[in-house]
């Protein structure tokens, strides 16, 4: 049974909130990485704060000028925080290559997947799923690079009007978007091929690649529709951050909680994504059955 786009997010949204706890398994990891990083600021900021009557002030709201005062003081502090950033930040990814293989395994299935067999698909598939992420990085780093001696190039061109500089670049912005769009779509349904399939890896390779070519628009649709979805609690983010709140710690407190229900609601966006994904694979696949020999006798 072929099923397009719209099928498969929905039923992408019944998978994943069939499997709510990954949801909490994700938010558990993603506030321990933030805290890594939060915590020494946050000693440095109540250190900071605590001395001044600054801390009334930023009741009433956000002061840029307290900011770059603040960054500026302590610039040699945020100056020693920056390997720590960097580690961090590449332990995170490979705990998203690891979650990866859980998540196509635990969404291309009907049933509640274990935590378990989450682990477990994880760990048997991080590997592979590394490899296809250095690839769809090597390819985004070409992407860059090209972009970098596009401009370069259009630059040294002299005495072209306004009009047809801004239509080079209209241009050079729309195929780059279009190519960093086809590289994600490609590893995403690569990685599930390399996930779901039970074949060799160069087999399954092939198999995710051929699979976003035969099926362009309903790969796209997947793409398109979980990024909206995601964009959904980024904007309820923004619309809530601009809105008048009581200032008083007990206002402060309703922040932190909305807040916390907008990235779970953001963390449940991005297993729907996943979850659409594994869908739309493992239903329109199309099985090749190989003729053995003693079959023609």
């Amino acid at each position: 049974m072929n099923i397009g786009a719209g099928e498969a997010l929905k039923i992408g949204v019944g998978r994943s909130l069939k499997n709510w706890r990954l949801a909490l398994l994700v938010y558990t990891v993603n506030f321990l990485f933030a805290a890594v990083l939060a915590l020494p600021i946050a000693a440095i900021f109540t250190k900071d704060v605590s001395r001044s009557l600054v801390g009334a002030d930023l009741l009433k709201g956000f002061s840029y000028r307290w900011y770059v005062e603040f960054v500026h003081a302590n610039s040699a502090f945020f100056a020693s925080l920056f390997p720590q950033i960097v580690l961090i930040f590449s332990v995170y990814i490979l705990v998203e290559i690891f979650f990866a293989g859980g998540f196509y395994s635990a969404f291309s299935s009907k049933e509640r997947i274990k935590l378990k067999n989450f682990f477990a698909k994880g760990s048997s598939f991080f590997f592979p799923l590394f490899f296809v992420t250095l690839v769809e990085v090597a390819l985004l780093v070409l992407l860059y690079i090209g972009n970098v001696l596009w401009v370069s190039v259009r630059q040294t061109d002299g005495g072209l009007v306004d009009y047809f500089v801004l239509r080079a670049e209209l241009w050079r912005y729309g195929i780059v978007a279009v190519l960093f769009i086809v590289v994600n779509l490609l590893s995403d349904f690569i990685r599930a091929a390399v996930v779901i399939d039970d074949e060799g890896f160069w087999s399954k390779f092939g198999n995710g690649f051929i699979f976003a070519v035969r099926h362009p628009f309903s790969a796209l649709g997947v793409y398109l529709g979980g990024t909206l979805i995601s964009a959904i609690p980024i904007a309820a983010f923004f619309f809530f951050r601009f809105h008048e709140h009581p200032a008083a710690e007990f206002g402060i407190f309703i922040e932190i909680v909305v807040s916390q229900f907008i990235i779970l609601f953001r963390i449940f966006s991005k297993l729907i994504f996943y979850a659409g994904e594994a869908t739309l694979y493992k239903e329109n696949q199309i099985e090749v059955i190989r003729v053995k020999p003693e079959m023609l006798e």
